[in-house]
């Protein structure tokens, strides 16, 4: 086996998810990177790694890619001890629901030939955004209602590209018409949690960016460059965390 066959995700748009969601989690305590943040920050990303070996192992049968996924599952999950001693057994396993349920689905649609399926996508936007409620339980030892409302505005931000790229690539109806519902819900969310105190005002300026999207409902389908999206995003991603991040802190709640 060639250095090039060995299985990493090429994903970079997925790799911004995690990153991003990362930098919430950790910014969200004024406290600071703890003496084991490190270790989870490494942890996190070699478990992400599994998605490549496993989604490999199933298109070719090489029993070979199992062992990567062995040890990136093995060497992720010892990094990430020190924090889940701190989140505890009971929190460490309601941790465990997304990303499990996550691989399964995963694992299903990538055997139909079907790993772009919404469904499956949404299950692993759940996943990649959890780190911003991993921080949290590792620091707090429990979940804080303000902190879960954020990791679910982090979801429901980067799960918009869904529809949006659906949309932007077949042009379908049925995908136009999916991505308003979807702003629409994601509108009297964000004006649900502001109207209940539960989260500033400022908060729904991070979602500015999704104007766009309502924008693109309109146009005529076409194949986006990837690279000029890929940096157009990452830009958007990081204005949408500095914003919420500063929402949060600004108001002394996270």
């Amino acid at each position: 086996m060639e250095l090039r066959d060995i299985p990493f995700p090429r994903e970079y748009g997925s790799w911004a998810i995690v990153l991003t969601s990362c930098a919430i989690g950790v910014s969200l305590h004024v406290a600071g990177i703890r003496w084991w943040t490190p270790a989870a920050l490494v942890g996190i990303a070699l478990l992400f790694m599994t998605k490549a070996s496993i989604s490999t192992f199933i298109r070719r049968r090489n029993t070979a890619l199992l062992l990567f996924t062995a040890l990136y599952a093995a060497a992720g999950t010892a990094l990430l001890i020190p924090a889940l001693l701190r989140i505890g057994v009971r929190y460490t396993l309601a941790l465990s629901v997304i990303p499990l349920c996550t691989i399964a689905v995963y694992s299903m649609s990538v055997y139909v030939h079907r790993e772009r399926a919404s469904v499956t996508e949404f299950f692993a936007m759940g996943t990649l955004t959890m780190p911003v409620v991993f921080f949290s339980l590792a620091e707090q030892g429990g979940p804080a209602v303000r902190v879960l409302v954020i990791w679910v505005f982090t979801f429901l931000y980067f799960s918009s590209s869904i529809f949006r790229v659906k949309m932007l690539l077949f042009g379908k109806q049925v995908y136009r018409s999916a991505n308003i519902v979807y702003l629409s819900v994601l509108t009297a969310f964000v004006s649900a949690m502001i109207h209940l105190g539960i989260t500033s005002p400022l908060s729904a300026a991070a979602f500015l960016p999704l104007l766009e999207n309502l924008v693109d409902t309109f146009r005529s389908p076409q194949r986006p460059n990837l690279r000029a999206t890929g940096i157009k995003e990452l830009i958007k991603g990081t204005a949408f965390a500095f914003i919420i991040v500063l929402s949060a802190l600004s108001s002394g709640r996270g």
